[in-house]
């Protein structure tokens, strides 16, 4: 075989003029990401025990095996759909908290501040993030309500625990006079707003006759600052500050 036959050989997988070898749909690039993005999408949905791997797969236009085949199980496919955007999530949190901490002013102006650091980054990946970061918000909200002691959970304890504690130690350092139980229901209770508010669900549109809109989430967020801030000021934080 000549230099140029053996080159050609080499770039096609046989002699000159042979076809180049099938490829391989299992290792395509973007069949991994099209399997996470819909997996993504009806987790945030349907929770993690409506959907079935079957599911998943006509969604993404592949076959079941290639589910099993770059993911394994459901647990792990899960586990992978958190992981794909928490560091980037973690990160905007954390890099918002730091901005706060240097906010000058009264107990009641770093309170509030630390409040919108917590809240807006979450809002801006849903509002302004494409659908994959709609999605995401979505489940990560989903996930904040369901049983935490759950195996399929831990991926999400992993990423935002450290997070989330520093989001409460901000506040607790901010108010010493403060019980630390105190403390940390208010923290639980603005979570567990924002888990109800970043659902979606169109109660807010119902009970308004249709003057305001769930899907508004850039209009609640100083109104959700106030308001929780308020509430840690019945709770303790600092009196009537």
């Amino acid at each position: 075989m000549g230099r140029k036959a053996l080159k050609l050989a080499e770039t096609t997988g046989g002699p000159e003029g042979a076809a180049a070898p099938k490829l391989d749909r299992r290792r395509a690039p973007d069949t991994a990401a099209r399997i996470l993005d819909a997996a993504e999408s009806l987790f945030s949905i349907r929770g993690y025990h409506g959907v079935s791997l079957r599911d998943i797969a006509t969604q993404a236009g592949v076959q079941v095996a290639l589910t099993h085949y770059h993911f394994g199980s459901k647990e792990d496919l899960f586990g992978a759909v958190i992981d794909r955007r928490a560091d980037a999530h973690v990160a905007g949190m954390a890099d918002a908290l730091v901005q706060a901490r240097q906010v000058a002013g009264d107990q009641s102006t770093r309170r509030r501040a630390i409040i919108r650091a917590f809240i807006t980054p979450i809002v801006d990946r849903s509002m302004r993030g494409g659908a994959g970061w709609k999605n995401y918000i979505r489940l990560m909200a989903l996930v904040a309500n369901m049983p935490q002691q759950e195996a399929f959970i831990s991926p999400f304890r992993q990423h935002f625990d450290d997070v989330i504690a520093a989001y409460v130690e901000a506040l607790r350092a901010l108010h010493p006079e403060m019980d630390e139980g105190d403390v940390q229901w208010g923290f639980f209770f603005f979570q567990a707003m924002i888990t109800h508010i970043l659902a979606e669900s169109g109660m807010l549109d119902r009970q308004s006759g249709g003057r305001f809109s769930s899907s508004e989430l850039d209009a609640m967020v100083e109104r959700m600052v106030d308001f929780v801030g308020a509430g840690f000021t019945g709770l303790g934080a600092g009196g009537l500050a």
